[in-house]
């Protein structure tokens, strides 16, 4: 019988454990340490830069260990400075995690305003990445000091910030490296030397740069390559459709001014990201994008958009959707026909009837849905042409699929 009271004892614990998972709602105290010393580095000019970082308490957690989340500041690579979230990192201790925001190295060679060529975008980006690696290793080795579940662990920025801790999570392999960050000639007589691994060269201690998840504000990678099937990483995301810094498609930085954008790579966006995750089958769960219809390279309403990061990302950091709801998911093998589509229905195989389906536009908003019929054919006749997901839901399986309609 004391077994069985055990037993009884363990589920109610856990059932309360999960009760009380909640990062979405500001509950807590917070304390902080500021300028914490995390090494030197030189700068574009070769001058060395003193890098420091913040970090956010929550105060009254009853959590042994505790999610941790660094935030990256933007600001183009020319200019910000980490105080810029520490409103945000604040907020993030109240709903429960260990918040860090951090320094890395920003500049280029080139005028005022503008960068001597699209290479020192790159290489200011690598560079970002780089000292966002160390940090993320140094945070990693306060871990039992600082009570961070290392399993737990998320990066987010916005514009520049979220190029970084994109280019954090998924350059995992030096191969990864932009050719423009290795040797190359000379900016304004300025050497351009390579700038060494992706790990960078700090805290090279035992702890690794993995991640659990992303959270993306505006942000954009060089290569969508870079993210491939074995990236098993949480990315939620904002972007404005017409964004004219950071596209949220796939076109040069800075496209909508001319002359400057013409000193900038081409960027892929959250527009093109997130296909990317949904083509690669990462599991809905983990993975949603908010395409907000607008042109502006901010945020809407910031209060909104970290509630919606946060509530998105909750169910991950509280275990209920997890990296194992891609095993043994009966909707792998679910595909679309024709895609693109040029007619009034597509065929979507692979998919028991009863199944439930949603379809969706880039910025979120609902077309159809309804129960999958036996031959799987949906009429799509009221559908302009463009881009649409359909996310599929049988059981406690899911999938989101891309599909294009197309004029004849």
């Amino acid at each position: 019988m004391k077994y069985l009271y055990l037993i009884i004892f363990l589920l109610a614990y856990n059932w309360l454990q999960a009760q009380s998972c909640d990062y979405i709602n500001e509950r807590y105290g917070v304390r902080s340490v500021k300028k914490i010393f995390v090494g030197t580095e030189p700068d574009f000019q070769n001058k060395p830069d003193s890098l420091f970082l913040d970090i956010y308490y929550p105060v009254g957690v009853t959590e042994a260990k505790r999610p941790l989340v660094m935030w990256v500041f933007g600001g183009g690579f020319i200019t910000g400075k980490r105080e810029d979230f520490a409103a945000i990192c604040e907020g993030c201790a109240k709903r429960g995690f260990v918040a860090a925001t951090i320094d890395y190295r920003i500049g280029f060679n080139g005028t005022s305003i503008l960068p001597y060529d699209s290479a020192e975008v790159i290489r200011a980006g690598f560079r970002g990445s780089q000292d966002a690696k160390c940090a993320l290793r140094y945070l990693k080795s306060r871990h039992l000091e600082d009570s961070i579940d290392l399993d737990r662990v998320w990066v987010g920025g916005a514009s520049a910030g979220s190029i970084v801790a994109l280019a954090t999570a998924f350059y995992d392999k030096d191969s990864e490296k932009p050719t423009q960050a290795g040797a190359i000639s000379p900016a304004n007589g300025n050497v351009r030397g390579d700038l060494g691994s992706i790990e960078g060269s700090r805290f090279i201690n035992g702890y690794d740069t993995k991640v659990q998840g992303v959270f993306n504000i505006f942000g954009a990678v060089l290569d969508l390559s870079i993210i491939d099937n074995k990236d098993q990483i949480a990315v939620f995301s904002y972007h404005q459709t017409e964004d004219p810094v950071v596209p949220c498609g796939h076109r040069k930085a800075y496209w909508a001014y001319p002359v400057v954008t013409d000193y900038y790579p081409y960027a892929n966006g959250t527009c093109e990201i997130e296909p990317r995750l949904t083509q690669l089958g990462l599991p809905a769960g983990l993975h949603k994008a908010w395409i907000y219809p607008g042109n502006q390279h901010a945020v809407h309403n910031e209060a909104e958009v970290i509630n919606f990061l946060l509530t998105n990302a909750d169910p991950v950091l509280c275990g209920t959707v997890g990296v194992r709801d891609i095993q043994n998911n009966e909707l792998n093998s679910a595909l679309i026909r024709p895609n693109p589509a040029t007619g009034s229905e597509i065929v979507v195989d692979g998919v028991e009837s009863g199944a439930i389906f949603h379809i969706t536009g880039l910025n979120g908003q609902l077309f159809v849905e309804g129960s999958m019929p036996l031959n799987g054919r949906l009429d799509i006749s009221a559908l302009e042409n463009g881009m649409y997901f359909i996310t599929l839901q049988h059981g406690a399986n899911s999938k989101t699929l891309k599909f294009v309609k197309a004029a004849f």
